[in-house]
């Protein structure tokens, strides 16, 4: 089915291709028996990181954490004592506990939402996953699945873009969006240069992020994990480690590499090719190569419907839910009473 291409199917196809980069990452760091998360349960730096192209942006931390929970302390303590002639009534004290619990957890996953917007996979599990689709993945792809056709079409994908930048729906929502005071096409082509990936890290990511019912994905996640360990571990300068251990770790590598050779040739022959073809036809290709934390969007661009006293009660045809209609951008069309 063909999806449109409004912002709120924008956000979470972007939002998808978010989780399936920290599952990659999660995956590649746990093979290479390194840890993922702190004692907290917080994923670690090495694992999922900020990253942005501008470096004050990735600086920017205004509002830290404890002022936020400043914030949400004295709310809660102002409704509280604004209701306590109420709440002296309640015959069940768990409905306090339980609004409290729930204004916290809706903070919280707020918070969270808006600090996570700029993260990414670390520095050194893409580097691994780039060394290992350089090294094994492309030259065993060319020869087994004819893998020069799915870049020919990258490249092809990525010219036309360039050229013009509207003749993809989903690159026209972003340009629609962010810059609609800038209609030149030299500034569009400077607006989108940061939304992909280019070069080896498009086609790393293209890999990666293919349909997982090939099993490609997860042969790719144990090979780079194998990569980054051998890389840590018998590559890591100021780290003693016994030539018995680094014999352990190389043998296990190239055994994993065997092992993905072995994949690619049982594999029909242009399998992997022609499906990844088929992906690069469609209008959404972009969410293959995108880069989302370059993407200038955050959350707060999928508008949520805007009450309105002065307006009728109306029901959203699509969740249910009751609330006053307004006319203002972002919010639900009013309809007429029936």
């Amino acid at each position: 089915m063909v999806q449109r291409a409004d912002m709120s199917n924008l956000m979470r196809k972007i939002s998808t291709v978010k989780r399936l980069d920290l599952s990659v990452s999660t995956d590649t760091t746990s093979l290479a028996n390194m840890r993922v998360r702190d004692v907290n349960g917080n994923l670690l730096s090495t694992v999922w990181t900020r990253r942005s192209i501008n470096n004050e942006y990735d600086n920017a931390t205004l509002l830290t954490r404890d002022a936020l929970q400043k914030h949400l302390q004295q709310f809660l303590e102002k409704n509280i004592e604004s209701n306590s002639a109420m709440l002296v009534k309640l015959s069940d004290p768990t409905l306090l506990v339980d609004w409290v619990v729930r204004t916290s957890e809706q903070w919280e996953n707020r918070y969270a939402l808006k600090r996570d917007e700029k993260f990414d996979i670390s520095h050194g599990v893409e580097s691994a996953m780039s060394q290992v689709v350089i090294e094994h993945a492309l030259p065993y792809l060319r020869r087994h699945q004819q893998f020069d056709a799915v870049e020919r079409k990258l490249a092809e994908n990525m010219k036309k873009l360039e050229q013009d930048p509207t003749s993809n729906a989903w690159a026209q929502t972003l340009l629609k969006h962010i810059s609609q005071d800038r209609v030149a096409p030299d500034e569009q082509r400077d607006e989108m240069f940061f939304w992909l990936h280019r070069g080896n890290h498009a086609l790393t990511r293209l890999l990666f992020r293919l349909d997982t019912r090939t099993e490609l994905k997860d042969r790719l996640c144990l090979l780079a994990a194998k990569m980054l360990q051998k890389k840590e571990v018998c590559e890591r300068q100021g780290v003693y480690t016994s030539v018995r251990q680094r014999s352990d770790i190389v043998q296990l590598y190239n055994n994993t590499v065997l092992a993905f050779r072995e994949f690619i040739e049982r594999l029909p022959v242009r399998a992997l090719s022609d499906m990844a073809v088929r992906n690069l036809n469609e209008d959404d290709w972009i969410f293959l190569v995108i880069d989302h934390t370059a993407v200038p969007v955050t959350m707060a661009d999928v508008q949520p419907p805007v009450p309105c006293a002065e307006a009728d009660s109306e029901q959203c045809p699509t969740c249910g839910a009751e609330f006053y209609m307004s006319s203002e951008p972002g919010s639900h069309p009013k309809r007429p009473r029936t």
